[in-house]
């Protein structure tokens, strides 16, 4: 039932997005960059579906508000050569005051760049998520990232001369016989001079504005304004990919404390709906498309039968719980990463960079969320063992019925005190650290320090504290 349950939430999430209210058509769509949108794939997805939905309704025109330091490479360059080159209306970048890195490479991907009184872009080299890069690797990243700006750049009428030297260290910019970028720095350009002429045309930027309406008109645009927010699904996307490493801790200690007790009580509901709000959010994320939602959900599923197995049926093997783990882990950080696939082609470049290229570094957020979430979870779940068997909900919660048998209505702390250290029981169900013990004609909740013991394991009161009674094996 439990696994019913959680598979039917899992596939839930593979319902079509509500549309968001009010058309597009005829407007000139504002999507916002902030300072942290470019290093959330939820973000991108959201400003991939607007793009399309301009196409589809027939938008006036869309203007980026960048104000960014940077983000995610590969999905800024599928953003770029794909995205913006299927957009029909045509595309304008509003540097807002900052538009680095990954900003900079979205504004040479749009039909025209205009810039802030006070601003800046540039200094988009790549930078390696892993860590330092080698000379060799460094040279190939920069290729491969300058290739595919220049293409686009070219595409959109801009000098790919600008966006090299703002990629590659190695590459000198002259404009007008001075040399504005040498061979020692990333290019970097302020609105001066971004807007400064070389033969007759802007070397990055059109124009230096003060606001959107001054684009609207230096570009004639007629449709009234309209800012791009996300849906209510892409919002709770967005805060399940930032946020991801709390849902896991929630999943994990509670379905560790549904384990503790008979039955299928909250902790297990809030378990299940965690997981499940995780790779919901993820697959509106774009996270997980098509059979990936279901492949992903099997393994993870199949992952929770074998932890499953390693501690009620086969406690102390470890294989099965070391499979379960590893399940587990595939299952989420490939959920929290993706991979890194080819872009699409420009028309005009022919071929664009194929294969499929593993990097350990794409996963190192998923690792890390992962890695977060179990560690905290095992911190709450030491907690939980040391100190709520003593409060009233746990208590409650741990002394329910089990197999057949009900519970002394005698409160905990007194019943506690009719048993002492020495007396001899034999345990109802299983104690993972908790569990349901008989002493003579008394069903109390006991706890072990260490260790798992199966139903029908006698056992000794080694210690008694307040309401908390602990036992050992008498083996």
């Amino acid at each position: 039932m439990k696994f019913l349950l959680l598979w039917f939430c899992l596939f839930s999430s593979s319902l079509p997005l509500p549309a968001e209210t009010g058309s597009y058509s005829g407007k000139v769509v504002v999507i916002p960059v902030g300072e942290d949108d470019l290093i959330s794939r939820a973000r991108f997805e959201f400003m991939s579906r607007t793009l399309e939905r301009c196409t589809v309704e027939g938008a006036e025109a869309v203007i980026f508000d960048l104000d960014t330091p940077g983000g995610l490479l590969w999905d800024t360059v599928e953003l770029m050569m794909t995205d913006l080159q299927k957009l029909k209306p045509r595309s304008f970048a509003y540097v807002n005051p900052r538009a680095l890195s990954a900003g900079a490479m979205i504004a040479v991907a749009t039909d025209g760049i205009y810039m802030a009184p006070t601003s800046s872009a540039g200094a988009a080299s790549p930078v390696y998520g892993g860590g330092e890069m080698g000379d060799a690797e460094r040279a190939k990243m920069n290729s491969a990232t300058m290739g595919m700006a220049r293409a686009v750049a070219k595409q959109k009428g801009h000098n790919p001369a600008v966006i090299e030297a703002m990629i590659d260290m190695g590459k000198e910019l002259k404009v007008n016989g001075k040399i504005i970028d040498s061979k020692k720095e990333i290019l970097t350009l302020d609105a001066d001079e971004a807007v400064q002429l070389v033969d007759g045309k802007p070397l990055f930027a059109k124009a230096i504005v003060k606001n959107l309406d001054e684009i609207k008109k230096a570009e004639s645009l007629k449709g009234a304004t309209i800012t791009a927010v996300p849906t209510l699904f892409e919002k709770i996307a967005i805060w399940v990919t930032a946020y991801a490493s709390i849902l896991i801790l929630i999943g994990v200690a509670g379905g560790y404390l549904e384990m503790q007790a008979p039955g299928f009580g909250l902790p297990g509901i809030i378990s299940v709906a965690a997981f499940s709000l995780f790779f919901f959010g993820h697959y509106v994320a774009g996270s997980l498309v098509g059979q990936e939602t279901a492949v992903a959900a099997a393994i993870f599923i199949m992952g929770i039968i074998f932890i499953i197995l390693e501690i009620m049926v086969f406690p102390g093997t470890i294989l099965p719980g070391l499979i379960g783990l590893v399940c587990v882990m595939i299952a989420l950080v490939y959920t929290m990463s993706g991979w890194e696939m080819p872009v699409s082609p420009l028309p005009s470049e022919g071929t664009a960079p194929a294969g499929f290229d593993f990097n350990l570094a794409t996963y190192a957020l998923g690792l890390r969320n992962f890695a977060i979430g179990i560690i905290g979870a095992a911190i709450m779940i030491l907690t939980a063992a040391r100190y709520l068997p003593q409060t009233a909900p746990f208590r409650h919660m741990l002394l329910s019925a089990t197999a057949g048998g009900t519970l002394e209505s005698t409160p905990a702390m007194t019943a506690s005190r009719s048993v002492q250290a020495g007396d001899q029981g034999r345990t109802i169900s299983a104690l993972r650290p908790c569990g349901t013990v008989q002493f003579g004609d008394l069903r109390l909740e006991a706890i072990i320090e260490s260790g798992y013991l199966q139903s029908g394991t006698d056992v000794r009161i080694r210690e008694v504290q307040g309401a908390r009674i602990i036992v050992e094996a008498l083996s």
